[in-house]
């Protein structure tokens, strides 16, 4: 066992390369940009956007090789063994203002384990906004992630730099299983220079300029929407200008994410610029939008169903031949899978808040692999000549993810059905998107 969090664990390693493995088949696509950006002469302390839950986490730990500590919310560490647990797997609890101020102090230690853990050279990573929200938009940030950097460029910054790195965290969806993630490394914000350039020791007067700093490096790393009262109206507009386009954007099922998230931050941006341009204009438009999701949701029709290049008719066709074709392993996984996804759905439902159901999701797949494979590998090779029982492995594998994939072709298949006998709908879409382009 190791004494320190940030030391080096062979069962930890090998549980980082199961819990990598059901990542990468948890997601449809996974990228990671501007590696490029991270410093290899200072120590580095992460700081992504915080907006699907404990999935946040583990793409911030898939997204690099080495070693990560992670700081989460102390209430977490409440219970003796999920503390212990939640120290094992190198998370160490973070208390915020609305904890305590009593319990507030106890983050002198776990601010001492950081500075070591940054000394040593392990990378530290923290969520600045302390809670997660399914928005394309920034929290408040806290000060932890700068109380951090300045304990460690006090105690080690004339010897290497402390480098705070702005993370972009993007997904295709929120809520559905086997969706896309984006993984976007900025600029590094140098703490160590940052701090000489101000005229004061005070740390609550350094944490301001550096907290404003931090947002605007967050804000370039993702596509960014103040979150304002017509938060929900821009997005509907944003998603809808992304779907018109030839060129991929919003949840992107084809080509780079990052060039996806650079088309849709680009509409963003644009969308505030006409704002303030044409308020009256643009506040008709983004009250039509909105109109125009609730129609769409309420008669069960994907946004995807509208990209300028589909075909409705063609796609129908295309798409029931592939469920088609695509139907004996379908049936195959819905069998295999049987305990898996079950679990899953039945747990999903329960689950209030929606953005942790991709977490339950991955839960399922995670814990159900590592108890399922010896079963079903025992069995097979009991009961079948071998190479059957490694072709049934094989199918097994991928089928929990393949389940879900096939419903969510199922679903859009569906979908452009319904669109196909809804020209009104279409009609509304391409007229809303017509006259955001003529403004």
């Amino acid at each position: 066992m190791r004494e320190k969090i940030y030391e080096k664990d062979g069962s930890y390693d090998l549980l980082k390369k199961i819990v990598d493995t059901c990542l990468k088949a948890s997601y449809r696509k996974i990228e990671v940009h501007g590696e490029e950006n991270l410093p290899t002469d200072g120590s580095l302390l992460l700081a992504p956007n915080h907006c699907n839950t404990l999935m946040d986490a583990l793409v911030m730990l898939n997204a690099y090789s080495g070693t990560t500590v992670f700081g989460a919310r102390a209430d977490i560490f409440n219970n003796k063994f999920i503390g212990k647990v939640m120290t094992y797997i190198r998370i160490l609890p973070m208390v915020r203002q609305r904890d305590g101020l009593r319990n507030v102090l106890k983050n002198k230690d776990t601010q001492e384990t950081i500075v070591e853990t940054l000394e040593h050279g392990v990378r530290f990573c923290m969520f600045p906004e302390g809670k997660h929200r399914t928005k394309h938009s920034l929290q408040v940030l806290g000060k932890g992630v700068f109380r951090a950097a300045l304990a460690a460029n006090t105690r080690f910054g004339a010897d290497k730099p402390i480098y705070i790195v702005p993370v972009g965290i993007e997904y295709g969806d929120y809520f559905r299983y086997r969706s896309t993630h984006l993984v976007n490394y900025g600029s590094p914000i140098n703490v160590t220079e940052f701090v000489k350039g101000l005229d004061t020791e005070n740390e609550v007067q350094m944490i301001e300029p550096l907290r404003k700093e931090l947002v605007e490096r967050m804000k370039d790393l993702i596509t960014y929407l103040p979150d304002d009262e017509k938060y929900d109206e821009k997005w509907s507009l944003l998603k809808m200008v992304a779907i018109s386009d030839e060129r991929r954007g919003y949840g992107c099922r084809g080509g780079k994410l990052y060039d996806s998230m650079l088309k849709n931050r680009g509409i963003a941006a644009d969308i505030e610029a006409q704002l303030q341009a044409q308020p009256e204009k643009m506040d008709e438009l983004l009250n039509d939008a909105k109109e125009f999701e609730r129609m769409r949701k309420a008669a069960g029709i994907s946004i995807y169903a509208f990209r300028k290049k589909n075909n409705p008719a063609f796609n129908i066709i295309g798409k029931g031949l592939a469920a088609l074709v695509g139907l004996p392993y379908f049936i195959f996984s819905a069998i295999a899978s049987l305990p898996m996804w079950v679990a899953s759905e039945v747990i999903r439902r329960k689950v209030r808040d929606a953005a942790f159901r991709n977490t339950v999701s991955f839960g399922v797949k995670l814990a159900m692999s590592i108890i399922l494979t010896p079963i079903y590998a025992a069995l097979a090779f009991c009961l079948a000549p071998w190479w059957l029982a490694l072709a049934f492995m094989l199918l097994w594998y991928p089928s929990y993810g393949y389940f879900y994939d096939y419903i969510e072709g199922w679903r859009r298949w569906i979908s452009d059905m319904k669109l196909l006998g809804n020209k009104k709908l279409r009609k509304r879409f391409n007229d809303i998107v017509k006259q955001y382009q003529n403004l």
